[in-house]
């Protein structure tokens, strides 16, 4: 990892921010693919909705529901990345004896607007391994899918990134073009958003929002019109 080569005093100013930015593409994506695919592919097809279906309960409301639950553990993981980021903070500040490692007011609004963004790119990302876990068999298939997405978008961005560079005499649509790939979004996009490129800002808004309409309408579609019990 590129920070094991930064001294801890200045990987300290700003840890909160670099240690999520170093795991957010892959690590944290990992997480979010497991629980999409324990929350909507293990009880759609081990036939535990069943219990469900006899009860007042719609199968719109149960999507909605499960898709509230998914977020409000996505909200939670980086809440609480960012509380341990600030533990290990402290803890180099006793063991180093450095001085002023606290975050100063730039450094907050940096930190607050880049995990704003992060929690875009994860409820996107989310909505396509819903997508993909109500379209999967199990979830060991469902992970599965989840994991070849994340590492041939990050093994292969040379690839698509040569087709967008036939529109790269327009920022904002090159901009959208490379971000439709989350993953190479979370490594490259998010850290030119915080230069306050405004093409890059409205690229990242206009892939978040069409991942989230279109993924979150495919799985909502399968999951009230598709037939559980086979």
């Amino acid at each position: 990892m590129r920070t094991m080569k930064v001294p801890v005093e200045v990987l300290s100013l700003n840890f909160v921010v670099t240690g999520l930015r170093e795991n957010l593409f892959l690590a944290c994506n990992i997480a979010v693919a497991a629980l999409a695919a324990a929350i909507y592919t293990e009880e759609f097809r081990s036939g535990q909705l069943r219990l469900l279906f006899m009860r007042r309960f719609t199968r719109g409301q149960i999507f909605w529901s499960k898709l509230l639950v998914l977020n409000a553990s996505i909200l939670l993981l980086l809440i609480a990345f960012a509380i341990s980021s600030q533990v290990i903070v402290e803890v180099w500040t006793l063991s180093y004896d450095i001085s002023d490692a606290g975050l100063s007011g730039s450094q907050g609004l940096q930190m607050l607007e880049y995990y704003g963004w992060a929690l875009a790119s994860l409820l996107a990302i989310s909505s396509f391994y819903c997508f993909v876990a109500m379209h999967s068999k199990s979830v060991t298939y469902a992970i599965g899918v989840c994991m070849v997405y994340n590492l041939g978008s990050l093994l292969f961005d040379s690839l698509y990134l040569k087709l967008a560079s036939f529109v790269s005499h327009i920022p904002y649509l090159y901009n959208v073009i490379t971000f439709m790939i989350i993953p190479f979004m979370q490594h490259t996009g998010l850290d030119r958003s915080l230069m306050g490129n405004l093409s890059v800002n409205g690229a990242i808004v206009t892939v978040v929002s069409l991942y989230i309409i279109f993924f979150t309408w495919g799985a909502y579609r399968r999951f009230v019109t598709d037939d559980y019990l086979y």
